[in-house]
Order: structure tokens, then sequence, then C-alpha cells
């Protein structure tokens, strides 16, 4: 696995120290005043019981289907504490992501009310990085990161502009959080988990903001090649979210085989009733969201990035649902 990432993306200094972008102004106080204190704010005296799962049966995919139901209620507490471990693990690696990406902002956008905002975010995905591994050592179930999720981030470190690190962190990756951590919060049996994504969505909504406020603004003043390269570089981006462009796409395997569970199970008779499942939960009485539908690719259209040109293409692939 590589772990260094060169990008050509520059440095910039700005000597003029007065803020033009009202909105970043504020963003960049309430980021102040919101900060939180892993070692204070979270109750981390609240035991995880045994008898429990990490996240609800009934708003959990898997969980509603036939496979599920025939294996020993051991072989489903495992399951689905192992299905825990994989995604947040997910999600500890993806705060590393955003915390190298975030001193990349700091380095390269061009304003003085970019970069000081920037930094708080520094500091915010810092705090993340502490609540997700402190959280998944209690769990004791910490996974690697996924390719698919690495190829992503690495592909957002190694771009060459602020614009393309903006889109593919504060607009995509942050908005999968966001949207996943809204699921959580439905999801979530364990108390003190729920607490640390309460804190943390209020994080990723910010870093949204900021995303949305800069390059709203930006990207119309860029030339229309240098547009075009910022869409390609989002569906991109969203594709290798998805796993899409990789012959098994994002593998979810290690959680099962942990659990006793054949590989060869997994494809041929519990993929496709896992996804009816999560269809059913979201057309269902589940208040949860697509991530994708809901968050992703709505954002992409706020800043301008869902042109005539390319928008054809999200229609094909299920991106946009029209009608």
């Amino acid at each position: 696995m590589n772990l260094q990432i060169e990008t050509k993306c520059p440095t910039t200094w700005k000597f003029d120290y007065e803020s033009d972008t009202p909105e970043l102004d504020n963003l960049y106080e309430l980021a102040k005043r919101d900060q939180w204190n892993v070692s204070v704010d979270i109750d981390w005296d609240q035991s995880m019981r045994e008898d429990s799962d990490v996240f609800s049966r009934a708003e959990t995919g898997i969980a509603q289907t036939e496979f599920f139901g025939k294996l020993s209620k051991s072989t489903q507490s495992d399951l689905l504490a192992n299905m825990a471990g994989w995604t947040l693990s997910q999600f500890l690696h993806g705060e590393q992501g955003a915390l190298l990406c975030c001193g990349q902002l700091v380095d390269s956008v061009p304003t003085i009310e970019g970069k000081l905002y920037a930094a708080t975010q520094v500091m915010d995905e810092a705090r993340h990085v502490e609540v997700f591994d402190r959280y998944l050592n209690k769990l004791d179930g910490k996974y690697p990161v996924a390719p698919a999720l690495k190829k992503v981030l690495d592909a957002i470190l190694a771009a060459d502009t602020w614009q393309a690190k903006s889109v593919g962190m504060n607009i995509l990756v942050e908005s999968l959080a966001m949207g996943t951590f809204y699921n959580m919060m439905i999801q979530a049996e364990d108390p003190l988990l729920a607490s640390i994504v309460r804190l943390t969505a209020q994080d990723e909504a910010r870093h949204v903001n900021f995303g949305i406020i800069s390059l709203a603004k930006e990207i119309p003043t860029m030339s229309e090649e240098d547009r075009a390269a910022l869409e390609d570089f989002g569906l991109a981006a969203i594709g290798m979210l998805l796993g899409q462009g990789d012959e098994d796409g994002i593998d979810q395997s290690k959680p099962f085989t942990d659990a006793g569970i054949d590989p060869a199970d997994l494809k041929d008779v519990l993929g496709p009733q896992i996804e009816q499942a999560d269809m059913a939960l979201l057309q269902g009485g589940s208040k949860q969201r697509s991530t994708v539908h809901e968050y992703m690719v709505p954002n992409l259209g706020k800043i301008g990035l869902l042109s005539d040109r390319i928008r054809p293409t999200y229609v094909k692939y299920g991106l946009i649902q029209e009608g």
C-alpha cells in the first residue's frame, strides 16, 4: 500500500488579510464556538452492553434478509458487530484522509478567510480521528482501509488544484459522511456511539458548507475547460466512492468471513437479498436517506457542476433520478 502521495498543488501566500466572503467569516466563528473535546464532552464511562447490537436490526438491511434469519443467534451478533467495526473503521481512515486534505487546503486556497476556516477543519478532523479510534478500541473491531476508499482519497490528495481537492473532500466525501451520520443517528443502538455521531455530524455540516460557499463563488470564474475538468473529476470521484470500475466493487467480505460465513454465499445468495432489503428500508417506513441522491449529487448541483454536458451521464448510471 502506497503511504506517500505526491501533489503539484501549489502553496499560496495571501498578504491581504481582509475577507470579502462574510459567509466564510460566519462559518469560521461557528467553528471556533462549536469546538468540542473528545476527552471531556464524551462520556467514555458508558459501558457497551454485550447483549445489544451497535446498530438497530430494524434499520439494518442485512438483518431483514432470509439468509440472516437462518444464522445462529451468536453468528448474527458476531456478523453485526463485525459489520459495525468495518463501517466505523472506514470512517476512521476517511477522517485521516480528510485531515491530510484539509492541511493541503490551508496551503492552497487563495483567500485568507478560506485559509482560516480550513485551519479549523484540520482541528475537527484530528478530533474525529481521535474519537473513532478510541471507540473502535472499545469495540475491538478495527479493519483496514477499503481499497476503493483509499483510491478516492489518494486521488483527492494528489489533485493539482485546490478546487478539485475541495470538490472531492468537502462536496463528496463530507456529503457522504453527513448523510451516513444522519442514518447512523437513526440506526445507533449504543448510546456512546450515538453521542459521538451527533457531535461529529455537526462538524461535517460546516465542512460541506465551506465547500458550497467557496466553490459556488469560484466555479463561475473558471474557464469552460477547467470547469469541465472539475465536473469530470467529481463524477469520477463518486464512481470510486461507490466502487465502480473495480472488478469486485467495494469488498465488504471480511466481516462475513470473520463471522464464519462462506464467501461463496455472499455474492450469489446474500448480495441480492441485501440490495432488496436496503431498498425496502429507503422506500418504506425508515427515515434513512440515500447519501448519493440526497446529499452528494444535489451538492454538486449547488456549486454548478451538473451542466447539460455531464447530466446525462449521471442519469445513465442512476445517480440522478428523473421524474
